[in-house]
């Protein structure tokens, strides 16, 4: 999890130095035109690819099994009354405990093994922000791309059919990075001169071939759904 934060975190970093900085203009909100904010929430993958077909038709469990927590970081710089740049970073790591549907060994008792799912992503992209900077409520919507960084790791008891369906143990590991976009929708709450709440919803959309340890086997969807809530600090 931690090389999924540190690289999230850099690719948070790239993007918030190339924010345009000559892009101010003349608008000033109240506060301050930029924000820093916190956000912590949950996401759920899609699993609309062959990697999550195959492996839900062999083993237990589903999507809703790799459920979990998401934390992420955003930049915010106003370039209008109604439009900001955003560039952000975010880490989740997924762990679901699967078994074989039709096999079991000697014993009678199930297969297992783990497989953990870490994705970090830093993107760019533009708010539309739909009231003005002193409504009581703030929704706005947005969108963007950036690149999503991943690692897949199945660790515990397999078969080899191979081999006269021999169980052995063993760990497989393949890791890349895709481009991707998102959309995301949200409502901003001002509670003081510098300090806002929000909550928003955000749909990421990326997928990859899978690599190393998991090559030949096709492709892995990233994509997934997150809610989230935090504290911004403008300034």
């Amino acid at each position: 999890m931690l090389k999924r934060i540190v690289t999230g975190a850099t690719l948070f970093g790239l993007l918030a130095v190339v924010t345009p900085a000559e892009a101010q203009g003349n608008y000033r909100q109240y506060g301050g035109e930029n924000q820093l904010r916190v956000r912590v929430g949950n996401f759920e993958p899609d699993g609309e690819s062959e990697y999550w077909d195959d492996t839900f038709f062999d083993f237990t469990g589903s999507t809703e099994s790799f459920e979990d927590a998401v934390v992420g970081l955003d930049y915010i710089h106003r370039i209008g009354s109604r439009v900001s740049v955003m560039a952000s970073g975010s880490g989740y790591e997924g762990e679901s405990r699967q078994a074989y549907r039709d096999f079991v060994d000697a014993q009678g008792r199930d297969i297992r093994h783990s497989t953990f799912l870490d994705v970090a992503s830093g993107t760019l992209g533009l708010l539309f922000h739909l009231a003005g900077a002193d409504a009581v409520l703030q929704p706005y919507i947005g969108g963007g791309g950036g690149f999503y960084s991943w690692t897949l790791e199945e660790s515990g008891d397999f078969i080899d059919f191979a081999a006269d369906s021999t169980i052995f143990s063993d760990s497989f590991i393949g890791e890349g990075t895709a481009f991707g976009t998102y959309f995301v929708a949200g409502l901003n709450v001002p509670i003081g001169d510098t300090i806002s709440v929000f909550a928003e919803g955000r749909w990421d959309s990326a997928d990859d071939e899978l690599e190393d340890d998991f090559t030949g086997l096709g492709n892995i969807d990233l994509a997934g759904r997150q809610i989230a809530a935090g504290l911004s600090w403008r300034f």
